[in-house]
Order: structure tokens, then sequence, then C-alpha cells
């Protein structure tokens, strides 16, 4: 029997606690790259998907900017490090401009997961049969395969936070053989937001809580926007999946360290492709008919620009809480675009991708934790 874990589901309720959240500016969460649309202009029917993004590279500090690989190869000009000149605006030299809030103890958080005992093996009573004198022995028995134990605890896609939302529950691996975007460190997919250190839940972002909690998935988290997909029944959600990576100790160091120095925690290209975007505190890989965006990596420690080319595994620069000058919490956001046959271009469910990439880098299936009880939601 697996672990099982008791939790509560109830409306979304993002909007009424008017925080700033992990991933918010003010008091809404900005994604600037989705096309917003008043609660008033709602489309009917189907929801209309946004445009695919280009096909050409366009840089947003200088869009009218021409790329020449030619001519910047034959001048050697690839640098090992591109800084970015908007990262970590506003920010101070010492440390993490993120102050924690006080936690607020009536944002349930699942922080634990019980351990079922084990059930007995059954025991068979009846006595082995004693072979006739004569009888060839039999064959030796070969040993059952070792029992690799669980390293991490996961639970089901769409599977939220209490409170946080409703999830979309698709289960599609939509790419089956893609590197884990963290090289080698321990890796958490939980909410930035409604656990601790988060704009709701409060607290210490470095809770060693965050770095016991089982995976959990994010994606159509509520959050104060109007963004919508097909694949999540609310509108106002998030996008993508917010990994929080390392440990307590590793959290506290970074926290501390200059902005401009964190590069503790390597991020790598999960499939070959072009960098096709740098913004502000986001770059876009484009790959195989697949644009995957990492968000908050150190912006002053890169390690590409725009229109270069890359292989799987290859480092693209490191975890941080870049948001231009708005603080967030030390983690990855990753998301996955694809061009889907009934929607177009959407950003699709990244949990199941991660997961499958996460077990084969660990060689470890993991141990998911199972939901047995069902609370109906306020409507």
């Amino acid at each position: 029997m697996g672990r099982v874990v008791f939790r509560f589901r109830a409306a979304a309720l993002a909007a009424a606690f008017g925080l700033a959240s992990a991933c918010d500016a003010g008091t809404y969460v900005l994604w600037p790259w989705v096309e917003e649309v008043e609660p008033g202009d709602q489309p009917e029917g189907p929801r209309t998907p946004p445009p695919p993004p280009p096909l050409e590279p366009v840089d947003p500090l200088d869009p009218d900017a021409v790329d020449d690989d030619d001519q910047m190869a034959d001048a050697g000009e690839v640098p090992e490090t591109v800084p970015n000149p908007n990262a970590n605006t506003g920010a101070p030299e010492d440390g993490t401009p993120f102050e924690d809030l006080p936690e607020n103890e009536e944002i349930p958080v699942s922080d634990s997961v019980p351990t079922l005992p084990v059930e007995d093996e059954p025991v068979d009573d009846e006595p082995a049969e004693t072979p006739d004198v004569g009888e060839p022995e039999a064959p030796p028995v070969e040993p059952p395969a070792p029992v690799i134990e669980p390293s991490f605890d996961y639970y089901a896609a769409g599977d939220l936070e209490p409170r946080s939302g409703t999830g979309s529950g698709d289960e599609t691996v939509f790419v089956p053989d893609m590197q884990f975007p963290i090289r080698s460190a321990a890796s958490y997919p939980q909410s930035q937001v409604y656990r601790f250190g988060g704009g709701v839940k409060g607290g210490d972002q470095c809770d060693a809580r965050n770095f016991a909690a089982p995976w959990r998935d994010n994606y159509c988290e509520s959050r104060s926007r109007t963004t919508t997909t097909p694949f999540c029944e609310e509108v106002g959600v998030h996008l993508g999946q917010d990994i929080r990576v390392g440990d307590r100790e590793g959290c506290l160091a970074e926290r501390s360290t200059p902005a401009r120095e964190r590069a503790r925690y390597e991020v790598v290209a999960v499939e070959d492709g072009v960098i096709s975007n740098v913004g502000s505190y986001s770059i876009n890989l484009r790959a195989n008919g697949r644009i995957y965006r990492y968000m908050h990596l150190n912006m002053s420690q890169l390690k590409v620009e725009m229109g270069q080319q890359v292989k799987k595994g290859d480092l693209l620069g490191y975890v941080s809480n870049d948001f231009g000058g708005t603080p967030t919490t030390l983690h990855l956001h990753f998301e996955i675009k694809v061009n889907t046959a009934e929607y177009g271009w959407q950003y699709v469910p990244p949990y199941t991708s991660l997961l499958a990439a996460y077990q084969r880098r660990e060689e470890n299936p993991g141990q998911l934790v199972e939901d047995t009880v069902n609370v109906a939601t306020t409507p």
C-alpha cells in the first residue's frame, strides 16, 4: 500500500488575499508574454489561443538588431558569460530583495507524508513437496531483482496545494525524452505562492519543510490575472511549473550571496535547439517544434546568448530569483509551449514530462502519494 495524504480542496482564494505572491509584482501576477484579456472581453465558445511566437529570434532589448552569426564567429565574439543589462534592476548588492511575510496559519500546507504500516507477507502453511529420490535436481532459482527504494515522493498530475486552485489532471507526457532542466541538484517542483515563503502562505522560503515535501503540480494554480488556457478550468492561472532546488543550507547561502554572484545550481538545456529569446528575467529555448521558457535565472551569469545553438545538457545559467526589479523566491519557473492539434500554440502542463525526466536522471521511480479523500469544493 502506498503512502496516503488527506487533503481538502476549496475554491481558489488567491484574488481574495490581495497579496503579492512569489511570482507577483504589486497585487498582480505579471506574465508579460501572455495575451491578457479583460474579464468583460472574454471570447465566447472555445478559448482563442495566443498567436505562435516568431520563428526568427527577436532580442527584446534591441528588437531592430540584425543577428550576424558569421561575423560573430569570424571575430570569435561568443562570450562565456552574456550579461543582461536589465538583470537585478533595483536589487541590493548584499543579497535577495525578498522580505519574508508573516506566516498565515489559515492557509493549509501539505508538508508531511505519513507512512502507513507495511502489511505482513502471507504465510504458506502447506508443506513443500519432497521430490522423489533419483529425480534430477531442479534448476537453480534466479534471485529476485533488487527492490529500488523510492528516493522522492510525488503527487499525481493536477493535484495542487490545498485551496490553490483546480489542477489540469492531464497526464500526457508532452516531451517523453527531454532532459531534466536542473543538472544534478535535488529538485522539488512545488508552489512558490501557497507554500512557505510565498506571498499567500508567508513564512520563510528556506523553511526545511519546503525541501522535504513531495513533488506537487502547480500548473493551473490560481493567480490574480486573467490568463486562460484550454487545459485549465479557471481563469487567471499559472502556466508553468515552479521548481525549488537544493536544500535549506543552500537556500540560506544563496539568499545571502550577492545577486550577481549566484551560481550554485546549474540549469541546462532540455533538448538540442536555439536560444530564441533573452528577456530581462527569462530565456527561450526553441527545439523540435517546442518552446521552453526558463525564468528567474541569474541573468548576470547567463552562459548563452540570442541565436546560439545549444545541445541537450549544455549549461544555460544558474537558479536565482531575477524578476526584473521585483523580488521572487529562489526557484526555476519552467514552461513548455507546443503547437497542439486542437488549440494551436499553447503552454501545456509540464509536470509529467518533468517527472519522467527526473526519474531517468535519478534512475529511481519515486513514490506516488495517493489522495484517497475527495472533499467537494465551494461552488
